[in-house]
């Protein structure tokens, strides 16, 4: 920093400034500062910095499962809220293993992370999370955040979607439609996403008078969406067969979309179907998927906003959803 100070002329103060575009130094002696600083092969050291504001610039961000494009659209607005702060992202994927989950929350305090941002694996607890909350009677030791998926009884905030209110807008917009016969095609009920969803369409059916959902639980995965479809298809019993399917996720409804073109059909002629999520290829597909968008955007972005600053009290947020009608719902004949 000296050798850059004397370089341009400046005092050490204003290149340091110059080099942090401090609003207080002119563009004229910014440019010539950053100039000098790659002339001369200057590398910010930001473990220095760090330490002189107690306050670290890296914020630990741990997707569940990298496979799931939707989590990835998570990363994309946390990293830019983060970014526009001055934040650097320290990213962990813990392929829905909570081993995996604790040694790189475990690490990233070791690398003296300023906050946290969870979208916490299958299973997750509280005393999974020891590593940044080593105390439960105490706060976490740095900001901490989950979004996407929740976990009762922490004193930590959750940025959710509202998936109980999700799943009811799929089974209205069925009934709507004047299906009669819903099955519920998703994950498990081992995460807060899954049994709100299908909690939700439950009650809108029964609230109805409709019988009851069918369930079809498997793996989050297009090839469970492709073989339940086709398995829905070939059943011998017409008049007990569904009209329509809810899938948890948008991932297993393309499955479904795509059993149902290799049935020698097309979805809404045979089998309306409607996903959850509102992913980029949702509007891409052929027929376009008709689903429920989550606001990934705000999701994500709030979510980073708690991981750095710490909230005074702690709360549940659940935006809202909003239904996206495209091709594949269809009118039940007569």
């Amino acid at each position: 920093m000296r050798d850059i100070a004397e370089d341009v002329g400046v005092t050490v103060a204003t290149a340091s400034m110059a080099l942090r575009a401090h609003p207080r130094i002119s563009p004229q002696t910014r440019t010539k500062v950053t100039e000098a600083a790659v002339r001369l092969g200057y590398i910010y050291n930001r473990a220095a910095a760090n330490l002189r504001q107690t306050q670290s610039s890296l914020i630990a961000v741990c997707l569940s499962d990298a496979s799931n494009p939707v989590f990835n659209e998570f990363l994309i607005h946390v990293e830019a809220e983060l970014r526009g702060q001055g934040r650097q992202v320290f990213l962990g994927i813990a392929r829905d293993d909570l081993t995996l989950q604790s040694q790189f929350l475990q690490t990233a305090m070791e690398q003296g992370v300023g906050g946290v941002v969870l979208i916490p694996v299958r299973g997750t607890t509280r005393a999974h999370l020891r590593p940044v909350w080593p105390d439960e009677r105490a706060e976490p030791l740095v900001p901490t955040a989950l979004i996407s998926r929740g976990l009762e009884g922490l004193n930590v905030p959750q940025v959710l979607n509202d998936d109980r209110r999700a799943g009811a807008m799929a089974a209205e917009c069925l009934i709507a439609h004047g299906h009669r016969r819903i099955i519920w095609v998703g994950g498990g009920q081992d995460t807060s996403t899954a049994r709100d969803r299908q909690a939700g369409a439950a009650q809108a059916i029964a609230q109805a008078g409709l019988p009851a959902m069918e369930v079809l639980h498997g793996p989050t995965l297009r090839r469970f969406g492709l073989d339940a479809a086709q398995d829905i298809l070939k059943r011998s019993d017409p008049a007990g067969q569904p009209t329509a399917a809810i899938c948890f996720s948008d991932l297993i409804a393309f499955g479904m979309v795509a059993g149902i073109l290799r049935s020698g059909t097309t979805p809404a002629e045979s089998l309306s179907v409607i996903g959850c999520d509102d992913m980029e290829e949702a509007e891409l597909i052929h027929p376009p998927l008709t689903t429920i968008a989550v606001d990934k955007e705000g999701i994500g972005r709030l979510g980073a906003q708690h991981a750095v600053i710490r909230p005074g009290a702690p709360v549940v947020t659940r935006l809202p959803p909003r239904l996206i009608l495209r091709a594949t719902v269809g009118q039940v004949a007569g």
